[in-house]
This record gives structure tokens, sequence and C-alpha cells, in this order.
């Protein structure tokens, strides 16, 4: 049937290939043994064309995985090329400047066969609790002490898997059990993309995606030049600054922004660090694009056509672009960071049509104990989101990376952990006439009364919070510290004595317009709500008491 599919067939076709990536993606959550993938999905799930090309994304995952697994099948199949692949075969690497950035997260890629030929590949990006090294930690000085790397090799061929490469990884991890579970729910995420693709196929008889293909990047490159379109050409730069380690960080991006396209250098940002926060170029590519394309595409399919629309540079060797052996684990602390160095320079290009700014990066809350029960515990803390021009921020929201937190209930059964509270945090969100997104507050102890181990390795903006657009007030900064008195001002390791608590404010995020401009009837809503204090209703909204 190929060459004779309408443009009803293709769409439907089209929007078919996203509905198989996204039971790959519900095939991953279900078979995956970490909570942060299985609750939380910290995922990506795709489809591919026969070239390497990604046709189609899960709606379910987030940019860093999504975006960087876009150039990682091209790359692993450069040094393993398709010749060399058979029916069955799959493919594994969690190199961080081939995947997605650090070594936590493995990607797998799997041919998919019909008639003897590949007709195109099912791709899946996962976060791996523990690989070795230091752990979940930015103490790292080089990527050698940060776990064991798997370059891109077989992890299958044909029916017989690489019990090689697993032990190596189970042999190296905390919890090899797990580990091995979550690297097979990637195989078993693929199988099940590569059975509904071929059962699609068999449908509409045919033989290849190219007429597919075609049509898919045809018309994203299309819409994608219309909508960049949008913003006026011209140059624009930005700045912003960040806790960084030992130091502030400094990043900057100088956008160019042309005739249905968009040029970003990162060029002028900090130099890499000798600390774990580092960030590939591929990251920051993957989440760049993301910023731009959620203000000015959030209506097009990502594809590899809506992708090559934005391109990212950087010159070698900074924080933003950082080299082999740089330290990567928290890579996402700067990575998450640049869609809002994105929005900063849109914002001079479109005055007024910019949210304001997030709390950005994840809180990663990895927690584990070494006493009578071993455990290794990952999950997060979300701040507020920027407020919109037209809305409040979305409260306790992991804007841009869009992962969602384990839920207490699945984290006490995983470990021997009780969450004593976990809440918003009123008068967090940065006033405006639009309500930045409020923080959250958490307290986190051992149920069974041992001392625990707490990397920071994640935890930004503690000494500024997001900012405000068009006059309106700045979010909360984030606070940590121990139920003993230490506060946690760094990205170290610490130790929570036996029955203490770790408690964690996120950061809130920044508000939207002048404060005195909001409706009257929102601030009391607020108040009655208990997402504002009194002293904040008459302070930041002028709010009297014969108001409220």
């Amino acid at each position: 049937m190929t060459g004779q599919l309408d443009i009803v067939a293709q769409n439907v076709l089209w929007n078919r290939l996203i509905s198989v990536c996204e039971e790959q993606a519900n095939a991953l959550m279900r078979a995956a043994f970490g909570a942060i993938v299985r609750e939380a999905g910290d995922l990506s799930a795709g489809v591919f064309d026969a070239n390497g090309d990604m046709l189609a994304q899960a709606v379910t995952g987030t940019p860093g995985h999504v975006n960087t697994m876009a150039a990682s099948v091209r790359a692993m199949l450069e040094i393993v090329p398709p010749g060399g692949l058979a029916t069955g075969d799959a493919l594994v690497t969690n190199d961080p400047w081939l995947g997605a950035g650090h070594v936590f997260d493995f990607v797998v890629i799997t041919p998919a066969f019909l008639d003897g030929k590949i007709i195109g590949y099912l791709a899946s990006t996962s976060h791996i609790v523990d690989v070795g090294g230091r752990g979940w930690s930015a103490e790292s000085s080089s990527v050698f002490e940060e776990g064991v790397i798997i370059p891109v090799m077989h992890l299958r061929r044909g029916n017989t898997l690489n019990e090689d490469m697993l032990r190596i990884v189970t042999t190296n991890s905390r919890v090899p059990h797990e580990a091995r579970g979550d690297i097979l729910s990637l195989l078993t995420s693929n199988d099940t993309g590569v059975a509904r693709l071929l059962e699609l196929m068999r449908e509409y008889q045919l033989t290849d995606l190219k007429e597919v293909s075609e049509f898919i990047f045809e018309h994203s490159a299309t819409g994608t030049k219309k909508a960049l379109s949008r913003a006026p050409q011209g140059i624009y730069e930005s700045v912003m600054q960040l806790d960084g380690y030992d130091a502030p960080i400094e990043l900057r991006a100088k956008m160019t922004i042309g005739d249905g396209r968009i040029d970003v250098d990162l060029t002028g940002s900090s130099k890499a660090v000798n600390r774990g926060i580092n960030c590939p170029l591929n990251y920051s590519a993957a989440y760049a694009a993301f910023g731009i394309r959620a203000l000015l595409a959030p209506d097009i399919p990502n594809n590899q056509a809506s992708l090559n629309a934005i391109r990212v540079v950087a010159q070698p060797g900074l924080v933003v672009s950082a080299e082999h052996p740089s330290p990567v684990t928290a890579r996402h602390v700067i990575g998450q960071a640049l869609p809002d160095l994105m929005l900063g320079c849109l914002e001079q290009a479109l005055p007024g049509e910019v949210l304001a700014e997030s709390s950005g990066a994840l809180w990663t809350l990895s927690l584990s104990g070494a006493g009578a029960a071993q455990f290794t515990s990952l999950n997060v803390a979300l701040g507020g989101m920027g407020a919109r021009p037209t809305l409040d921020g979305l409260s306790t929201t992991a804007f841009p990376s869009g992962v969602g937190a384990v839920p207490i209930e699945a984290a006490e059964v995983a470990a021997p952990l009780i969450y004593h509270s976990k809440e918003f945090a009123p008068d967090t969100g940065g006033a405006g006439t639009y309500r930045g997104g409020l923080a959250q507050r958490m307290e986190v102890g051992s149920r069974i009364g041992e001392p625990m181990s707490m990397s920071a390795a994640a935890f930004e903006r503690l000494t500024s919070g997001p900012a405000g657009r068009q006059g309106g007030g700045n979010g909360t900064e984030g606070r940590v510290s121990i139920s003993d008195g230490t506060v946690i001002k760094d990205k170290g390791i610490y130790e929570i004595p036996a029955g203490e608590r770790l408690i964690l404010q996120t950061p809130g995020g920044g508000g939207f317009a002048d404060p005195a401009d909001r409706d009257r009837a929102a601030v009391k809503r607020d108040l009655s709500h208990g997402l504002i204090t009194a002293d904040a209703a008459q302070t930041d909204y002028k709010l009297d008491e014969t108001q409220s």
C-alpha cells in the first residue's frame, strides 16, 4: 500500500506511531524495578526510522531523555552498524556523551525487522538507581569515580542475553537485583514497541516507513518554521547565575532568531568545574531546545524535523559543554536551568508573553543506609513553576523535566523511611498579578531509628529564588536543614543522625506582573486556602483587613 496513503491515513498513522511509543513507555513503567521510573516516569520511549531519525516519542517522559535519545540512536549505530544486527538483537550504553548525560541513564535500542530487513528502531531510556562509584553524589572529580560505564555493545544477540555485561553492572551496584531488573525492563519496553509497530504495518500493508516518515518530517518542519517565525528576527542575550558547587556558576546564552530557525550559542558560560554538576552538550542542547519549543511551538510533535530547526552550540570545556572525563552525575542542575535561560532571551523578543522563572532542576532526594537495613532510596521534591502571562504558576510541578514524585506510600514500602510531612509551603510563590507556583515542605526520617546518608547533589537555588517577570516578585529560595539544627548550604554529602529528620523546602516560582493588580477575589481565595498568609496578603497584595 506504500505510495497510496492519503492525508487522512497519514495523519492516522502518525498518531498511531505516537500510541506505539506510549504503549512502549507504559510497558517500561510496569516492568521497571526502580520507583523513580515506575512511579515518577523518569524515562523516554520513541520510534525511529531506518536511518535512525526519530519519528515519534511517548508523551510520558522527560526532554532530557527524549531529546538526547534523538541523537543517541544514530551515534550508537555508527559504532555498531545496522549490517551487524539481526532479529532479536538490542544495543545498550550508558556513556554520558552518547546518551542522556550521566552514567545512571541507560539507552537501549532494538531494530524492528520486517521480511528480513530493518524498517525502524525502538529506543528507550531510563534511570538505573545505582551503578557503583560514589553513587548519587556531585563529590567526584572525574566520571571514572561516578560508576561503571558501558560502551555501546549488544545487550542481546537474538534470544541470548549478554550476561557478562549484566554481571559487570550488578557486581558494581549496591542494589544489583534492581539494577538488572531496570535494564531488562528497557528491553521489554522495546520488544513491546517492536511488536506493536509490526502489527501496525501489517494492518496498513506497509513494507517500510519511508512514506509516513517523509509526511511526518515535511509537516513538522513546515509547522516548526511557522511557529518559530512568531518571534522577531534578531540577536538576544541572557545571563543566569546558579549556586554552583564551590562557587557560583554563570550561564550565558546568545540567541539568534532567523527565518524559521533559532541558533543558540552558550559560549561565555562558566568553565567546567571539578565537581559532578557539569553537563555534556547533548543534555544542554536537549533542554535548551525544549525551552524554546515550549514557548513557541508547543503544538508541534517532537521529532527529528522539529528538533532540527533549533541548533545549540558551545565552546568545548564549559559547564554546559563538559568533555570526558568531567564528572557529570548532577548534570541536570545545569541542564534543567537552560529553559529559563532561553526564556530570558525570548522575553526580549516577545516582551510580556513569557512565563516567569521556575524552580528549575529537580531536587533529587538520595538517601541511603548501611546499617541493619542497607538501602538506596531515590525520590524527588518539586518546586513551583513560574506564573504565566494569564495564569498562576503551577505548584510543586517539575518544569521543565515533567517528572512526578514517587508517592510517599511507594517510597516507604521500598525503604525504611517515614515521611512525617509533605505539604505546600505558603508564601513561597512570587507575588504578582498572577502568582508563582508554591514550593513544598517535606520532613523525612528513618523508620527504624538508624542514621542515614544523604547526597545533596541536586539542591539548587538555595541562595536566590526564581525571578519574576514584568514586575512580578521572585519566588522564595530553597532551604534544607537537619532537625538537629544543621543548615545545608552546599552540594556535599551529609549524615542524618539516628532519630533526626531531614527538612526540605523547595524554591517557589516567580510571579508575573504587578501584585497590586491581582484580582482581589484571587487574593482572598489564596488566603482562605492557606496558600498565602495574612501578612503576605497585606504586605504583597495590599489587602487590608476590611477586604479580608
